[in-house]
């Protein structure tokens, strides 16, 4: 029969041994610190004085980078708008990640990027030194007589009927590599969006399939609510003031 002791001990290998095959950061930390904490209560209970300072010290190191991750001022990643001109940068970008961009957004084509360029948007994109790590479309709510999609088409129309299309902007695509997910960048994007857009814009829009579970679960961790559902689109919105 495992005695208590023994039973932190094999929580504490389990926990570091599974960190070590998280692709994201941000998972890789929270296990390791799990993994960590129950290595000191296991030094304690022995006691082991190596076990226990070792693992102190990672849970200390655990802990300051769990705080750089939440605080998206620290992480190093800044979001940079671009234009049609800068557009081969972002297509070399998205022709490479587009198998899991389409995880989130299955409805994706690079026609999305051409569209939103065409209705007076950017494409931010996310850099880590130098290196694109996500990008979002943000682009004024078009009219709905120009989407081809008749379900968009339906969206865009409620929006300029019941909403308010001339404080909004729409954001149909927020894409975040797998390693950098999870580590608030989406409010960088937000302070982008303040700064480029001054007073003029309170809110931001994003319509969603209903299929999309992995996008919506996003948008509410996010502060998004659902402000209309028509045909296979949910619409959420978010103040951008709050």
């Amino acid at each position: 029969m495992i005695d208590v002791t023994e039973l932190f001990g094999y929580v504490a290998s389990f926990f570091v041994a599974i960190s070590l095959l998280m692709n994201g950061l941000l998972p890789l930390r929270i296990l390791n610190l799990i993994g960590a904490t129950a290595f000191v209560i296991y030094g304690t209970m022995l006691p082991s004085v190596p076990i226990l300072i070792t693992n102190a010290f990672i849970m200390i190191v655990d802990i300051v980078y769990l705080v750089r991750m939440v605080r998206p001022d620290l992480n190093g990643v800044r979001y940079i708008a671009v234009g049609p001109d800068k557009r081969s940068q972002l297509d070399d970008f998205l022709a490479h990640n587009l198998e899991d961009i389409l995880k989130f957004f299955p409805d994706f084509s690079t026609d999305r990027l051409s569209r939103c360029f065409e209705a007076g948007g950017s494409a931010y994109v996310a850099l880590k030194d130098l290196t694109p790590v996500g990008f979002a479309l943000v682009q004024p709510v078009p009219p709905a007589e120009s989407e081809d999609d008749p379900a968009l088409r339906e969206v865009y129309r409620v929006i300029h009927t019941d909403l308010y299309p001339a404080e909004s902007m729409m954001i149909p695509v927020d894409y975040v590599t797998r390693k950098y997910r999870g580590l608030g960048l989406v409010h960088q994007l937000y302070r982008a969006i303040e700064l480029d857009e001054r007073e003029e814009v309170r809110f931001l829009l994003a319509p969603v399939r209903r299929t999309a579970s992995k996008h919506q679960r996003f948008l509410k961790q996010v502060g998004y609510q659902t402000t209309a559902e028509t045909g296979p689109y949910l619409l959420f919105g978010k103040s951008l003031q709050s």
